[in-house]
């Protein structure tokens, strides 16, 4: 009976680990094929919660796990990529999506099976494209997935005979508060409700449980996979932490709402369809579309009880070097790459901001702003190493041919705009040398030097802008305003000469426009090469 008992959990630990091996292939494959695609969803949220509902369920989707989702949507909140509403929209969305898992199992597909294996690894092994090799990989997972199933489903077969199993598994039908614990207790500890739900599935196509029982486990598994969210939490800030509890008030309240009718659910579940392992699929899809509809009906309310329960009670200072890019989504490529393009995006903007505070000291006299451009000097630095070395770790993942492309025109851009913060700063000697020296500019190259600082910060803007919206047409404006500068620049130093030969102008002087003018273009230039890696050319 012992030795039985072995090689029946010997057996389904491996129906298990080809059933998650075959999850993972498929949402990997899912989401190379998806592509930059991932990214444009999560960019189309705004304020309206059915909409990000709908980012939820479409993103969870792809990605096959509800909890990599709200992984995703604490990072996205602790970086201020999303507002509290807007994941919690995601979250109520993520619980939805989730559950076309379950409902993909239930299709009796055991004598196909081949097929999908077959074809998955035809297209894996010999199709070059990449899109459409991502696509056989996503075949080829869920040939493996449903291969796992039957064979937790076979395993557990022997286990029909077994009369006291049998009464423990009626019990959470008879006791629906011991089977939400046991499930509950169950996917936090392996932090997967779509395992969780996948083995009740097998259980009830070998009818070894009851519908009731049934909804009592998955139901459990439901507050279980709130903990991944809760681990991903720690260390984060106040407004990721109420991402994180807003994931499990979400799933404990909806339990605990549809508890005291667990009997009416289960008898129109059970009209739905006449096959149990159906009955159990359309059970978590029905759930959880309903305690969404109320959520979003609720989502002001319920947003005021997360800030309630999770008060702030002093304004959180950046602490970061890296705002925007966390750690915790690098297994997701797409939300990396977003993430990286969101910080480079910022890290153009200090530059700007750099570039900006030099005119200002320089004609303004505001000259307490140099010390605040050469401590911005610094975080640009800082933000290079992080995130070339964030990019770098992206590498490591198996990337899509559009991805990795995308990872090396980042990886340029992030040193041109190292390379403005460089030439910022020398600006900034330069202003300091005309204010130590009590240098004067006559109204002549004043007009000049304001003429370029103004074209060389709005090339600088248009390029920074083209490369965070990845905008072919406003790269394009950018490299023509950049052979604009040239020539501006050209006319400059020729009218800067004339002033020198006719004695207008302090050699002193003189020198410092050269340099200045000659720092600018080299700005302008960097502004070029931002625009040539939106447009594939560097």
């Amino acid at each position: 009976m012992e030795g039985q008992f072995f090689t029946l959990a010997v057996n389904l630990i491996i129906g298990l680990c080809f059933f998650l091996y075959g999850m993972k292939l498929l949402g990997d494959g899912l989401q190379k094929a998806a592509g930059d695609s991932l990214r444009r969803i999560l960019q189309a949220l705004t304020s309206h919660p059915l909409k990000g509902v709908l980012v939820g369920v479409g993103v969870t989707s792809i990605i096959q796990s509800s909890a990599a989702t709200t992984v995703m949507v604490v990072g996205f909140v602790n970086a201020g990529l999303m507002t509290l509403r807007q994941a919690m929209g995601i979250i109520f969305g993520a619980n939805i999506g989730t559950t076309i898992t379950a409902q993909l199992i239930v299709f009796n597909l055991r004598n196909v099976i081949w097929v999908f294996l077959l074809i998955g690894i035809l297209m894996e092994f010999f199709v070059k494209r990449k899109t459409t090799k991502a696509i056989g990989e996503a075949i080829l997972g869920l040939g493996i997935l449903f291969f796992g199933l039957y064979l937790m489903s076979d395993a557990v077969a022997p286990l029909k005979s077994n009369q006291e199993l049998i009464d423990f598994l009626l019990r959470f039908g008879n006791m629906p508060a011991l089977g939400i614990l046991v499930g509950t207790v169950f996917t936090a500890a392996i932090q997967s409700s779509s395992v969780t739900t996948s083995l009740v599935v097998a259980l009830s196509m070998q009818g070894m449980m009851t519908l009731p029982a049934a909804i009592a486990l998955i139901l459990g598994a439901n507050i279980g996979t709130t903990v991944t969210t809760a681990i991903a939490s720690i260390g984060t800030n106040v407004a990721s932490r109420r991402a994180a509890l807003t994931h499990f008030l979400f799933n404990f309240l909806g339990v605990l709402i549809i508890f005291p009718f667990l009997r009416p659910f289960a008898h129109l579940v059970s009209m739905t369809s006449t096959y149990l392992p159906r009955q159990v699929a359309n059970a978590h899809t029905i759930f959880n579309v309903l305690m969404t509809t109320v959520a979003v009906l609720l989502i002001g309310p319920f947003e005021r009880l997360v800030r309630w329960l999770l008060p702030s009670h002093v304004k959180e200072q950046e602490t970061r070097v890296l705002k925007y890019i966390d750690e915790r989504v690098l297994a997701t490529p797409t939300m990396a790459l977003s993430q990286a393009t969101q910080e480079l995006y910022r890290m153009g903007r200090i530059g700007y901001d750099m570039v900006a505070s030099c005119r200002d000291a320089l004609f303004d006299n505001k000259m307490s702003l140099l010390d605040e451009v050469l401590q911005q000097e610094e975080l640009v630095n800082s933000m290079q190493k992080e995130i070339t070395g964030y990019l770098t770790q992206i590498t490591e993942h198996d990337l899509s041919e559009a991805q990795g492309t995308r990872v090396m025109a980042l990886m340029h851009a992030v040193n041109d705009i190292e390379r403005v913060g460089d030439h910022a700063t020398n600006l900034v000697e330069l202003v300091q040398i005309k204010d130590d020296k009590r240098l004067k500019l006559n109204d002549g190259t004043q007009d000049d030097l304001k003429a370029e600082f103004a074209h060389v910060l709005a090339t600088l803007d248009e390029a920074v802008n083209s490369l965070h919206d990845y905008d072919a047409d406003r790269a394009r404006h950018t490299k023509e305003m950049e052979d604009r500068c040239d020539v501006m620049t050209k006319d400059f130093m020729t009218r800067n000469i004339a002033r020198l030969n006719a004695h207008e102008l302090d050699p002193q002087v003189g020198v410092v426009v050269v340099d200045l003018l000659t720092n600018l273009e080299r700005i302008s230039d960097h502004s070029d090469n931002i625009a040539d890696v939106v447009l594939g050319v560097y």
